[in-house]
């Protein structure tokens, strides 16, 4: 048997086993993290104190041509500023959408975290409506950093 041809793999598997442990047993550092995750949200209140969550606008009954406004309040809820953004979806039936139109005042100002702002959302209905004598919808409000 050649004991120089074993000797020598266990002499190197010795040395590398010998760097990797020393290797880990010096230059070893904890970095602790601190950050701040930002949080975007917002909630619609149906009064200026706050204290009653809008779920849902009754605009009556309406003739055509006619407008009228809701006011609700948006609080920004996250822990960053924020602007907001409004959509519609779930027309019923699909049709009034094209003859009802919602819009609001707000006018594109950042909100800081905590603040809310009043907001009046405005319905129109076009005076040549035809077909739709009951419509429901729904209103989407975001908050985007």
């Amino acid at each position: 048997m050649n004991w120089k041809l074993v000797s020598l793999p266990v002499f190197v598997v010795g040395l590398l086993v010998g760097a990797v442990a020393h290797s880990t047993a010096v230059n070893i550092y904890r970095i602790q993290n601190v950050g701040t995750i930002k949080s975007v949200g917002v909630e619609v209140y149906a009064d200026e104190t706050l204290t009653q969550i809008l779920t849902e606008i009754s605009w009556g009954t309406l003739d055509p041509g006619e407008t009228r406004n809701a006011t609700a309040w948006i609080k920004n809820t996250g822990n960053d500023e924020i602007k907001l953004i409004l959509w519609t979806e779930n027309w019923n039936p699909t049709d009034a959408q094209n003859s009802i139109s919602l819009s609001w005042n707000y006018t594109d100002a950042w909100i800081n975290a905590g603040d809310s702002i009043p907001v009046e959302f405005t319905l129109v209905v076009d005076p040549e409506i035809c077909g739709v004598s009951c419509f429901s919808f729904e209103i989407w409000v975001k908050g985007v950093a």
